[in-house]
């Protein structure tokens, strides 16, 4: 039997959110109808989900960067999913994000368990579509820089923020004895780094055996 498919995505974007619907649209053969509901903050998105705790949405679609709601206590898109999570528990949520720092991406994956999960540097139409189909239908989905960092999540290896920032400048040419103009440390301190990078990564050559496995996993 046929039913509405009941979609809440919360984006500061606009032109975002008529992406989605026309998408949504596109998927929505095995129901009688589509309601697509429209959030553009933690405030507006906090009061729908409130209004709708008896209608619950089947599918959230949740952008990590969005503006706040102090006044609850909502400051990003993750405490958005949260709270999906604890009024809507079979509300399936697709985590949409920019970010790829360590903390982030470990918060949403722990503390949201997230049905899909797209970095928007991965992102295309097709990855979208893809994603959508797949947790509309009950699968998980996780684009490639996510499912890369799940995995060192899981292993334990991963690289801060000055980790990685040492092997993106490497990337870019810049010389060893020339990296602390650009990292607050020292020549010796930022050599450390560089071993300890490589003992993690297990990586026994230069820097160009570095750059090349950093980027097969995903952090360039």
């Amino acid at each position: 039997m046929k039913k509405v498919l009941h979609v809440l995505a919360i984006d500061d974007h606009v032109v975002v959110l008529e992406g989605y619907h026309a998408i949504f649209k596109t998927l929505n053969g095995k129901h009688d109808d589509l309601n697509f509901i429209k959030a553009t903050d933690c405030k507006s998105a906090y009061e729908l989900i409130e209004n709708h705790k008896s209608e619950p949405f089947d599918i959230a679609v949740v952008d990590y960067s969005i503006p706040n709601y102090v006044e609850k206590e909502l400051y990003s898109g993750a405490d958005m999913a949260m709270l999906v999570r604890r009024v809507m528990p079979e509300c399936k949520i697709m985590m949409m994000t920019m970010h790829k720092e360590v903390d982030i991406m470990t918060r949403i994956l722990e503390n949201i368990k997230p049905e899909g999960f797209i970095n928007k540097s991965d992102c295309t139409t097709d990855e979208l579509f893809e994603g959508f189909k797949v947790v509309l239908s009950g699968g998980n989905y996780y684009s490639k820089t996510v499912a890369n960092f799940q995995k060192r999540l899981e292993s334990g290896i991963l690289l801060d923020e000055v980790d990685v920032r040492i092997i993106k400048l490497l990337a870019k040419g810049i010389k060893n004895k020339n990296l602390n103009k650009y990292i607050p440390l020292t020549v010796s301190g930022i050599e450390k780094r560089k071993y300890r990078i490589k003992r993690m990564l297990e990586i026994e050559g230069g820097d160009e055996e570095l750059i090349l496995e950093a980027r097969n996993q995903g952090y360039l």
